[in-house]
């Protein structure tokens, strides 16, 4: 298998033709999810297994997925064409290989993951060179990697990817650059989670929010690649993970049904088994 290929200039982009799991062998994919197949199918994998998404209930068309605290995830993508494709991958509001800021379709992208035609890539961590990363973990908000960089903003919990098209022909670099990825986080206070549907399950959800943690090194080595995306992405998802506490408040989850003949039969006394 190829490494990913990063993106040379202002926009480094890891582009991988095809990416292999921890364990180097090929990671088989599944069809592609009917709403988020597009130019790119965007899978997510926790601990490993790929994970059921749920639609919003508010008609957003964002779709939600479980977090599970102290579990590593991944971003499984597919490039479903011909063309040669970019994607930038925004975590908790921050590019996931330079760990800047990003804001989706305000002006140039930052850096990008570039998929050839037909290919795929696993993105599992916050990128700190060519050949590392630092794995995506559920933790508490405030002990997330853009709380403890300073970086916290209103858009922790969310996964953005947003697809551009290439405008040049492929080139790719020989280049080995050091220290292309985002930096070691320092320690600061985290904002507020805004948006109102997470408001809204405060109440009876999980007292902590999940944020993106950084997690363990990984070995996951990468080629820079020029790529000159367009103007406007092609193609965009929107993603949000949280505890299911939080899932069930929202109305995603279904709550637990009480078992009434259980509960019945707890209180007459009956005979429990041996402890041995």
């Amino acid at each position: 298998m190829r490494a990913p290929l990063l993106a040379l200039a202002l926009l480094a982009a890891a582009t991988p033709d095809a990416h292999s799991g921890s364990t180097g062998r090929p990671v088989a994919v599944r069809g592609p999810d009917p709403r988020v197949a597009g130019l790119i199918d965007v899978a997510v994998e926790v601990s490993g297994s790929r994970v059921p998404l749920f639609d919003a209930v508010d008609g957003s068309g964002r779709l939600y997925f479980e977090a599970r605290e102290g579990a590593a995830y991944a971003l499984r993508l597919s490039n479903r064409s011909h063309e040669r494709l970019g994607a930038v991958v925004v975590v908790d509001g921050l590019n996931a290989i330079s760990g800047e800021r990003e804001t989706i379709a305000r002006g140039r992208p930052g850096r990008l993951y570039v998929l050839g035609p037909w290919s795929q890539v696993e993105v599992r961590g916050w990128r700190t060179s060519l050949d590392q990363v630092r794995q995506f973990t559920f933790v508490a908000e405030r002990s997330s990697y853009a709380a403890r960089s300073g970086k916290a903003n209103s858009r922790m919990g969310w996964i953005e990817v947003a697809v551009y098209r290439d405008l040049a022909p492929a080139r790719v670099g020989g280049s080995r650059r050091e220290g292309s990825g985002a930096e070691a986080p320092s320690a600061a206070a985290p904002a507020e989670r805004s948006s109102n549907d997470a408001k809204s399950a405060r109440g009876e959800a999980a007292r902590e929010y999940p944020g993106t943690g950084w997690g363990e090194a990984a070995y996951d080595p990468a080629v820079e690649v020029r790529f000159d995306p367009a103007a406007a992405p092609v193609q965009q998802t929107v993603l949000r993970y949280e505890y299911a506490p939080a899932l069930r408040a929202l109305g995603i989850l279904p709550r637990p049904q009480r078992d009434r003949l259980r509960e019945r039969d707890s209180g007459y006394g009956f005979a429990r088994p041996p402890r041995w």
